[in-house]
């Protein structure tokens, strides 16, 4: 797998946290960007004595507010259409695993970083709506230029895509899981992956 690469993008989730009933996308931004930042920052100490504290608050806080499966339906295209359900299933599953796994093992290293949400450019309510937001890793590098990406119902607002400097998330993974896919199938993606995904395994990634 092309870990940097899916590093970039996975940064874009850093410091959204909350929940997407009743507020509006740039409200969950404005409202919870911080807190998982603090969170980070109060914490460190026992985060890195213990990592599964974060794996658990990526879980159980940050991942409800993304659309999982459709970010697997537009990631595998139209592999998607072929796939059975219980293959559609175990690719949401394995893809939320990793994701939990790989963000997790690194959010920590940011525990010193700022975000800052850029003011509302255009309030007209659509189905999809971008939050920006710039995020500042203390590193003495520019802040990266971060989009969140909200498909809005009546009731709710939930993650669709991250854009880190206008890279979509989504994309990346389309673009690396569907050279895997056509090297050998999806089912054998799917298996890859749940091996990425075993603590037991972990040296085994779906490529060096």
């Amino acid at each position: 797998m092309h870990r940097r690469l899916l590093l970039i993008v996975l940064l874009g989730f850093l410091p959204f946290v909350g929940y997407a009933e009743k507020k509006t996308p740039h409200q969950i931004i404005q409202v919870t960007a911080q807190q998982v930042l603090e969170v980070l920052k109060n914490d460190e100490a026992a985060i890195r004595k213990n990592p599964n504290k974060i794996n658990e608050l990526v879980d159980q806080i940050i991942l409800p507010v993304c659309d999982l499966e459709k970010m697997s339906k537009f990631i595998l295209a139209k592999h998607w259409k072929t796939a059975n359900d219980a293959q559609r299933v175990a690719f949401t599953n394995e893809f939320k695993i990793m994701l939990i796994r790989t963000y997790g093992k690194h959010m920590v290293e940011y525990s010193g970083a700022e975000i800052t949400v850029l003011p509302e450019k255009n309030i007209e309510k659509k189905q999809y709506q971008t939050v920006n937001t710039e995020l500042n890793l203390k590193n003495g590098s520019k802040p990266l230029l971060i989009a969140y990406v909200f498909r809005t119902t009546e009731n709710t607002a939930k993650i669709v895509d991250v854009r880190v400097e206008g890279m979509s998330m989504l994309r990346v993974f389309r673009t690396v899981f569907t050279y895997e896919i056509a090297d050998t199938s999806l089912e054998e993606l799917i298996e890859r992956m749940a091996n990425y995904n075993r603590p037991a395994l972990a040296m085994n990634t779906l490529s060096n």
